[in-house]
């Protein structure tokens, strides 16, 4: 078997990496030129520990390109991020949005999911747009059925906007909690039909059917206390 260091043997050689993601699950990115200088710095990649940071910087070690990575496993992706999804897939709903709950009263927690209406629904499901009061905060998110490299995008509701935050995986994107969160989901639910606009292609345009979620708003005023 060739040593690491014999070119004339491994050169244009498929390279395996395998990266530790901080869970039991690792990703393969593969295909790609063996030579010490990838080698070196992939090893300079391992030690960064943000994910999607980490990501990329084997992306460019190996130049991958983004089609090529393999995304992370769904066992790796927010509770958040879950909710929004098990809502749209174990609830069968007639309205364009679900109410779920986990106990009755202030303190407990409720969410409201809106699949986007105007996606062509496939095996990965559309983006839902996650309305909630979690631990006796507000907060408005969007769920994205796959994950993107974005760390921050504008998104604007009724000529609001706000910068919405990535988390490590690339599939939720935040508002900022409490305030910020509770009046966009006022502006949300303010109309019967929401256009979101965004700078972000993947959340630009998508069409959300709000009738009837002010009222559905209720059960999170009640547990958040606005």
């Amino acid at each position: 078997m060739p040593e690491i260091g014999d070119q004339s043997s491994m050169n244009k050689h498929a390279l395996t990496v395998s990266v530790l993601l901080g869970v039991s699950t690792s990703v393969s990115l593969v295909w790609a030129q063996s030579s010490p200088s990838i080698l070196e710095q992939a090893e300079q990649c391992r030690n960064i520990t943000t994910r999607l940071e980490r990501l990329a910087c084997f992306d460019r070690a190996f130049s991958i390109s983004p089609e090529k990575m393999i995304i992370l496993p769904t066992n790796s992706y927010p509770r958040e991020w879950k909710r929004a999804m098990d809502a749209i897939e174990l609830t069968a709903y007639q309205r364009g949005w679900i109410l779920e709950n986990a106990g009755d009263g202030r303190g407990s927690s409720a969410w409201i999911a809106l699949p986007a209406q105007n996606v062509p629904t496939d095996d990965q499901g559309p983006p839902v747009l996650l309305l909630s009061c979690i631990n006796n905060l507000s907060r408005i998110e969007l769920a994205l059925p796959q994950a993107v490299v974005d760390a921050r995008i504008q998104i604007s509701v009724h000529q609001k906007t706000q910068f919405w935050r990535s988390d490590d995986t690339g599939v939720l994107f935040s508002s900022a909690r409490g305030m910020p969160a509770i009046e966009m989901m006022k502006l949300v639910a303010s109309e019967p039909r929401l256009l979101l606009r965004s700078n972000a292609s993947f959340a630009d345009g998508l069409q959300f059917d709000t009738q009837g979620l002010n009222e559905a708003l209720n059960a999170l005023r009640e547990r958040c206390g606005w």
